[in-house]
């Protein structure tokens, strides 16, 4: 099985277009994002609300373990971990903080390291960060990829086979068409595809081998 991680700015289509993956898929949803797909048709989809960390590393293990799932949606990492940050200050943290952050960013490495070898597909869905950049040219640019911390930036997203940015283009009928950018090595968007170096798919085609053109 494969892991993926989706990113784009609010509103963007993660969960939307990261729910169109064929199987019976479970949402673990800590945003309220999910509000969107009563306006959608997701047969084989159920989804869990997590109202804290822990209630969500419960439900992950639960689902890894049992097997009952084609894909897990993680919707979205990046709350997550402001939920836990949040969670330990409300809750009156004494000591130094930085412990609190260490501990969440191993659990969180934890986490995908366990995606990446349960029997079942993962998507970490995230938002978005843009900052400005030195290119390999030396010019400036606005870069993006997924908001997560720096100091784990790197290790989760080399621990997901996929890499995408959520994107949009209208098609010959004028009707807006959503696809993930898998492109690497344009250097102002953070992407990659270890399953099939493409440098787009569609949605529903993620974790699918494309077909070969008839020669």
């Amino acid at each position: 099985m494969a892991t993926a991680l989706i990113y784009g700015a609010p509103g963007s289509g993660k969960t939307i277009n990261t729910t169109r993956i064929p199987g019976k898929t479970l949402l673990l949803s800590s945003d309220n994002s999910a509000s969107v797909l009563k306006n959608f048709d997701r047969p084989n989809l159920i989804i869990k609300e997590v109202k804290n960390f822990q209630e969500f590393i419960d439900a992950f293990e639960a689902a890894t373990t049992n097997k009952q799932y084609d894909n897990i949606i993680v919707d979205c990492l990046t709350d997550l971990i402001d939920a836990y940050i949040v969670e330990i200050r409300e809750n009156g943290f004494s000591g130094d903080i930085r412990q609190y952050y260490l501990a969440i960013y191993t659990k969180v490495k934890y986490l995908v390291r366990k995606a990446a070898f349960c029997d079942t597909n993962c998507i970490f869905n995230c938002w978005e960060d843009s900052e400005m950049g030195e290119l390999s040219s030396g010019e400036m640019a606005r870069c993006v990829s997924p908001m997560l911390p720096a100091k784990i930036k790197q290790q989760v997203c080399g621990l997901c086979n996929v890499v995408a940015r959520v994107s949009s283009a209208m098609d010959k009928q004028n009707n807006r068409q959503w696809y993930f950018h898998t492109m690497a090595g344009k250097e102002t968007i953070m992407a990659k595809d270890q399953l099939y170096l493409r440098n787009s798919c569609m949605p529903e085609d993620l974790f699918t081998k494309p077909q070969e053109a008839k020669k």
